[in-house]
């Protein structure tokens, strides 16, 4: 009776060891995995056209890349005042959002410089395709003294990025 429980045992502690070398080897496998992942896709949001309301008082030109706004106004008197209709499209394959429209001026502390529209186009996210409008608008101080400013020159660049929505 004895040799047959040492027996049970044994057979026991065999199945009990193949058990834990099999529970081992599915633990520690290593998993190995080759090859390449690409995206397909681009996010893209550009100035598609604009428009000076008076073409001698500025001009505006585009970057090669279209993000960039370049405008030089030349005002004539205390007041005076010259405005920049523009739309800005999203142009690539993804929806991509608005970060901020950046205004990169000069220190000509008699000139205001406004973007209107700017919280409508701040922080919205055009799908592919779509297109928001804005201004801006270049006031030389009405409460100005200087007879004769230098003429005043600014980009606004459009900051972006990819929608996460």
């Amino acid at each position: 009776m004895r040799d047959k429980k040492v027996k049970y045992l044994v057979i026991g502690l065999i199945i009990f060891a193949i058990a834990l070398t099999g529970v081992y080897a599915l633990l520690a496998a290593n998993l190995r995995i080759t090859g390449t992942a690409t995206g397909v896709g681009d996010f893209k949001i550009e100035f598609s056209s604009f428009t000076v309301s008076n073409p001698e008082k500025a001009t505006a030109t585009l970057d090669d890349n279209n993000v960039s706004l370049s405008i030089d106004a030349n005002l004539s008197f205390p007041g005076d005042t010259v405005t920049i209709d523009f739309t800005i499209k999203n142009t690539g394959s993804l929806a991509a959002t608005v970060d901020n429209l950046l205004i990169n001026e000069n220190s000509t502390a008699d000139f205001t410089i406004v973007i209107n529209g700017l919280n409508e186009i701040e922080g919205s996210t055009l799908a592919v395709g779509d297109a928001t409008v804005g201004s801006i608008v270049v006031t030389w101080n009405a409460a100005s003294t200087i007879p004769d400013p230098e003429p005043v020159s600014f980009d606004v660049t459009i900051d972006y990025l990819q929608a996460t929505t």
